[in-house]
């Protein structure tokens, strides 16, 4: 357990994505993997201009993602989060990235941001852009952590995680996520908590 935590300390300095499954370590062409996870007790806060802040609770969070290899250490990523809370609120965000694998442990990202916010019958859309870096490391034959710190003009995140091989092809992954929105008219939204999700790799 100790040797556990230590890996994933480590992992989170040695990479400060939005990867919320343990990252791929090459980006061979034809190569990728689809991600599916559920947030286990999350929470959706709105924070005001004014320095109010409004807590929405915390119904339920699911993400869905994938990432494919196009070769020459370069990949496309996608994932779409959405985040349910109280009093009819809501949080969706598309995710489209570019990737660069610079060696099996490190990785960096670029790309387009689409943020949706609801509260009761008022919505607002965002557009912007992120950029960020995600780290991994082996810490048992079967085990890897990761950690990964994503910024923009519309989103700020970050995440640490544990996956687990369950075979060749399917892992299973315990992260925390903790992740803002930003720029909408009325308030920013925050949300995190602690995930639960499976990765098949082709």
């Amino acid at each position: 357990m100790k040797k556990i935590v230590l890996g994933v300390v480590a992992a989170s300095l040695l990479a400060t994505s939005a990867a919320y499954a343990a990252p791929m370590t090459s980006m061979d062409k034809g190569t990728g993997k689809i991600d599916a996870a559920f947030t286990m007790g999350s929470s959706l806060k709105g924070e005001g201009s004014n320095g109010q802040s409004i807590d929405f609770g915390g119904n339920n969070r699911y993400r869905l993602g994938a990432t494919y290899g196009l070769g020459d250490k370069l990949g496309i990523d996608y994932k779409y989060v959405a985040h349910a809370g109280d009093e009819d609120s809501s949080v969706q965000s598309h995710q489209l990235n570019l990737m660069y694998q610079f060696n099996p442990n490190v990785a960096a990202f670029a790309g387009y941001v689409h943020n949706r916010a609801k509260v009761q019958d008022e919505s607002n859309t965002q557009n912007g852009y992120q950029v960020g870096v995600l780290g991994n490391m082996k810490i048992a034959k079967r085990t890897t952590a990761w950690a990964s710190i994503g910024v923009g003009n519309k989103i700020t995140a970050y995440e640490i995680g544990v996956g687990y091989d369950l075979t060749k092809n399917f892992d299973v992954n315990l992260f925390y996520n903790d992740t803002k929105y930003k720029g909408f008219d009325a308030a920013d939204f925050k949300t995190h908590g602690v995930n639960l999700g499976v990765t098949y790799h082709f």
